[in-house]
């Protein structure tokens, strides 16, 4: 605020200033993340304060979810460690970069020019060249049919053609083996259909497994939320921020950390509690005595805050969640909870046959256990890898009566 040309200090400014200067010992509680840093270091030297004073502390607050206070308050550090210190300069070196190549940079380019909408920057730059390369690839891109010859045993079983034996950008085959002529494709189904043998000669059953995904950070979170709702980018970080300062049900949003703390598994259960009446199912089906894969306090930098994760608390009464909000939570929720289900595990069915030089294989898949997919909508996805097989014992002739055609 201005009064007669010169600054005024709010209310809140002045209360705090009284504090600081009568204080005997200033803990720095501000956000642990660089600007956090910055803006408490400045705050204090506008204040005449040494920012590394031995009396100034520094309590890394994670999110105001009261364990989480109560552990950063429970260890306090001095707020002179390079660990701070360096993390508050860094922000100020980013501020400055967005001063020069943000500021200056769109004013130099309106400039020279003359259109004063273009605006470039430190992430602008960069993100348009990753653009126009990608598109510039597209362009580019030449179409090209693909033939693939398909055998239909009696039993419904489809083998689908693989590959020949030396026809790698040979004609009639691109560079990676496909068909791309026709008449070649029919050819193979001529010959099958005009009698040539075919022969089992390898199989495999192999068993794969996935792990759940690792939790929400804000960009996973807002490209799969975007997605999965249909809805605009906005209007999902407006309720990122709503469940966050608003309603209080989720852990800091700004992270781009995908692991979780190890206290989470002390505080893993209490939280499946809390949210229980919410989401029964979910929450029976997960187990707190698991240690997830994303548990990794290694891979959560010092001044980092740790992925998006439900604090236990549920909406209260007068304060209900609208839609998106809704369906945003429970996005987070179940990801959380997916981390203490077991892995989902399924079988992969693998049958090859050879016509010739030919090579025919039949994939089919089986679910062996769920696991964390029973907190995601929609069936899961099966992934069929091109492994090496063994080879059977013995060659098997292929007896079943089959059609043959081409796809």
């Amino acid at each position: 605020m201005m009064r007669d040309g010169a600054p005024v200090p709010d209310s809140l400014f002045v209360a705090i200033e009284r504090e600081l200067r009568t204080a005997d010992i200033i803990i720095n509680a501000g956000d642990k993340g660089r600007e956090g840093q910055l803006v408490m270091d400045e705050l204090f030297r506008v204040l005449s304060i040494d920012p590394s004073g031995a009396n100034v502390l520094r309590a890394a607050v994670a999110d105001m979810h009261p364990s989480a206070l109560e552990k950063a308050f429970g260890n306090l550090t001095p707020n002179a460690l390079p660990r701070w210190q360096f993390s508050g300069e860094a922000a100020r070196a980013r501020q400055e970069g967005d001063w020069l190549l943000g500021f200056n940079g769109s004013r130099a380019y309106q400039s020279l020019l003359g259109e004063k909408s273009v605006a470039v920057g430190r992430l602008k730059g960069p993100i348009l060249w990753l653009v126009k390369k990608r598109e510039d690839e597209i362009t580019a891109f030449e179409p090209i049919d693909f033939f693939t010859p398909v055998i239909t045993l009696q039993d419904g079983t489809e083998l689908r053609w693989k590959a020949r034996q030396g026809a790698t950008a040979s004609e009639g085959f691109d560079a990676e083996g496909r068909i791309t002529r026709e008449s070649v494709a029919r050819s193979i189904v001529e010959r099958i259909n005009g009698g040539l043998e075919g022969r089992y000669n390898k199989a495999a059953v192999r068993r794969k497994r996935k792990a759940p995904p690792m939790p929400y950070t804000k960009t996973t979170l807002e490209m799969d939320a975007c997605q999965r709702l249909g809805i605009p980018m906005e209007d999902v970080t407006e309720a990122m921020h709503n469940l966050y300062l608003k309603h209080r049900l989720i852990s800091y949003i700004g992270t781009d950390c995908p692991y979780i703390p190890e206290t989470m598994l002390l505080e893993a259960r209490a939280i499946m509690a809390g949210l229980s009446p919410m989401f029964g199912k979910i929450m029976r089906g997960a187990n707190a005595s698991t240690r997830p894969y994303s548990v990794d306090d290694g891979k959560i930098g010092e001044n980092e805050h740790h992925a998006i994760v439900p604090l236990g608390t549920l909406p209260v009464s007068g304060r209900e969640l609208n839609s998106t909000e809704r369906e945003v939570f429970e996005m987070i929720t179940n990801r959380f909870a997916a981390q203490f289900y077991p892995d989902f595990e399924y079988d992969v069915t693998t049958v090859e046959a050879v016509f010739g030089n030919d090579l025919f294989a039949s994939d089919s898949t089986q679910v062996v256990r769920y696991g964390w997919t029973e907190t995601e909508p929609g069936p899961p996805e099966m992934d069929v890898d091109d492994e090496p097989l063994a080879a059977l014992p013995h060659e098997t002739d292929l007896e079943d009566e089959h059609s043959t055609e081409v796809v």
